[in-house]
């Protein structure tokens, strides 16, 4: 199976015509045709079924698209990662996110693209607060960001990478609890990080809605302590579900929180202004998200 029946594979899925696939790719359609046939011999089974003037995909075309879409990407990927050597050319990816989009859904598009191109070294920064993710991606000092809530627009593009539920994450020993209310959570005192920081502004609007003041009993500007301060018994939290889920691990106890609450995750990166390895995390990214869906 060579890289370019994929790609016409690909084409004229996308096309439902071997003519208009043909005229795409600028070449013959009897090519096209013999190079599909060819491909249908060696799987064994039939990708197209025709109707009308055009073709539908069958039962095992559809099976065929995702696996050929990473195929293609991966011929990619490497034809990049050998010019990249030949060129001498490693590659330096800069990306500012905070701790708690950093842990999810950030590492395993990292794992991801290092398996691909290991040649890559990425550099993951913690802001202080999400407008320093947004100047900073806006001025060139990082290629990407990861924020919460709306992107920004303007002079920036954006990709939403996730959606993730708020958990309540509480000491140890009190028992299990399927639910519970920021009401609730402030019986137990409750953990934060200063203001201004992504995790505060998921709690204070969580405390806002609930028409409570957006005060903390402890207050760290560690957020690696977060979990631990809430295993020593030192309050509760309010954490993305990626952290939450770490901390049961631990052996604190999750919640849900009602009413239930999301946070959506996006990528932002300047329009326009990538290239070499940050283009091809960028596909990798977008390639990742279409998987996804499917």
């Amino acid at each position: 199976m060579e890289r370019r029946q994929l790609e016409f594979f690909l084409a004229i899925a996308e096309a439902g015509s071997f003519t208009r696939a043909s005229q795409v790719l600028h070449i013959a359609q009897p090519s096209l045709s013999h190079s599909m046939r060819t491909l249908e011999a060696e799987l064994g089974s039939p990708l197209f079924e025709r109707h009308g003037r055009g073709v539908r995909l069958t039962a095992a075309g559809e099976a065929m698209v995702g696996p050929a879409r990473r195929a293609v990407r991966s011929f990619g990927l490497a034809a990049s990662a050998v010019r990249g050597v030949v060129e001498g050319d490693v590659g330096v990816l800069r990306i500012v996110s905070s701790t708690s989009w950093a842990v999810h859904p950030l590492v395993a598009l990292i794992g991801e693209f290092r398996r691909l191109r290991p040649q890559v070294r990425f550099e993951v920064t913690d802001p202080a607060a999400r407008s320093v993710v947004l100047d900073q991606v806006r001025s060139g000092q990082v290629d990407f960001g990861l924020v919460d809530g709306p992107p920004a627009a303007g002079q920036l593009a954006s990709l939403e990478l996730a959606e993730q539920q708020l958990l309540a994450v509480l000491p140890p020993g009190r028992g299990p609890q399927l639910t519970t209310t920021i009401d609730e959570l402030l019986q137990h005192g409750l953990i934060g990080t200063p203001r201004g920081t992504a995790l505060r502004d998921l709690l204070d609007a969580q405390l806002e809605a609930a028409g409570q003041p957006t005060d903390v009993m402890v207050e760290t500007a560690h957020v690696a302590s977060v979990v631990p301060l809430v295993l020593s018994g030192a309050g509760a939290a309010v954490l993305p579900e990626g952290m939450a889920a770490d901390a049961a691990t631990k052996g604190a106890l999750v919640a849900r929180l009602e009413p239930e609450s999301r946070a959506t995750v996006s990528l932002v990166w300047r329009a326009g202004g990538l290239e070499g390895a940050a283009t091809d995390f960028l596909d990798h990214v977008r390639e990742h998200q279409a998987d996804r869906a499917r």
